[in-house]
């Protein structure tokens, strides 16, 4: 696959971007985790608060393009027990400030946001890559002109951390 090449999904085409790096794979996730928040769980958001305090803790949490890891699963931890070393790493990464009006357009956007970004290392010469579907493509695959806007604003937003990583 390459970069930016459509995936047909049914009858939605999912544009998925495997970027090289340059960077080594632990490079890599140091690089990607300095440009994102991250979600505490614990930060004190009970069910007590309004959503003006939601707004004012996630703005506390979220990195400077505006993203946050939401979960984070070490994949090839556990997978290199088993025939060598295997180095990826699967993210959630969200905002739940962009997710509530989504998800108030069309439930179903919860399959969608957050959206996974995965970082790995297949031996390539041109380094790790970071990987994700594009979230306009997957958010169009709901065929909700409400929700055009939104993808293209978290497409602005992953893109951002890339071309960071990238400099």
């Amino acid at each position: 696959m390459r970069h930016g090449e459509p995936i047909t999904a049914g009858y939605a085409m999912i544009v998925r971007e495997d970027i090289p790096t340059g960077l080594r794979y632990d490079a890599l996730v140091a690089a990607f985790e300095r440009q994102m928040g991250r979600w505490e769980p614990d930060f004190g958001i009970g069910n007590q608060v309004t959503w003006e305090q939601v707004e004012a803790a996630v703005k506390q949490l979220e990195g400077p393009h505006g993203l946050m890891i939401m979960s984070e699963v070490n994949q090839g931890e556990l997978l290199s027990l088993h025939g060598g070393i295997k180095r990826c790493r699967l993210y959630l990464v969200g905002n739940p400030i962009i997710t509530e009006p989504i998800l108030s357009i069309d439930r179903r956007a919860s399959l969608y946001v957050p959206f996974r970004v995965t970082l790995y290392d297949n031996g390539s010469p041109h380094g790790a890559i970071i990987s994700f579907d594009r979230p306009s493509s997957f958010l169009g695959a709901l065929h909700q002109p409400d929700l055009v806007s939104y993808g293209q604003l978290l497409d602005a937003k992953i893109y951002s951390v890339v071309r960071s990583i990238l400099m």
